[in-house]
């Protein structure tokens, strides 16, 4: 998102969409893409790896996408 509050407003609409986002904790991270500008990110956090990939796997039974993230 371009701004930070409508990457909060997504990241909420994502966790009312999709069930196996509920009562994850999240966060918006900022993304500077140099000439592109700066973006913001919603993100889940899973707690380990395989948990990720696995809610990640659950979101897109359910239709939606997403990503795991390296950290």
């Amino acid at each position: 998102s371009k701004s930070e509050a409508d990457a909060r407003n997504s990241l909420a609409a994502a966790q009312r969409r999709y069930s196996a986002l509920a009562g994850k904790s999240g966060d918006v991270q900022r993304a500077d893409l140099g000439a592109k500008g700066t973006y913001y990110r919603a993100r889940v956090s899973a707690g380990s790896r395989e948990a990720a990939t696995a809610l990640c796997s659950q979101v897109k039974a359910q239709g939606g996408d997403c990503v795991v993230a390296h950290r």
